[in-house]
């Protein structure tokens, strides 16, 4: 599977990454380590995740024009086989494109798995 990342979107997501950071392909659904609650509708998340502490249920990648973008066996069931990232600046939010047409809007933020977070708040 590739995906690819436009010119725009991707020195955005650059400028946000550091050299520690990996990116993850994820579907918040409500399971997974990145999942916060069970969503009605599937919604794509494009995660920032310090390559450290990234679990091991994300061992697989998809290549791209950034580098290897890791997801899980389960979000698999929900990509495609060419995938672009697009960056609408009239709106100032970032797209993610199948062969298909529009997945949907995709949030990009910094994250950090569930187990990780509950054992820093102990």
């Amino acid at each position: 599977m590739k995906l690819t990342i436009t010119s725009e979107a991707l020195k955005r997501i650059n400028k946000i990454m550091t050299p520690n950071d990996v990116l993850v392909l994820d579907v918040d659904d409500g399971s997974g380590g990145f999942s916060k609650s069970y969503l009605k509708h599937l919604e794509y998340q494009l995660l920032i995740v310090d390559r450290k502490i990234l679990p091991a249920e994300f061992d697989q990648t998809l290549v791209s024009n950034i580098g290897p973008i890791y997801f899980s066996k389960d979000t698999e069931w929900f990509l495609y086989q060419n995938m672009r990232i697009e960056f609408k600046a009239n709106s100032s939010t970032y797209r993610l494109w199948s062969t298909t047409g529009l997945l949907g809007s995709l949030p990009i933020k910094r994250a950090v798995p569930k187990a990780v977070a509950e054992i820093e708040l102990e």
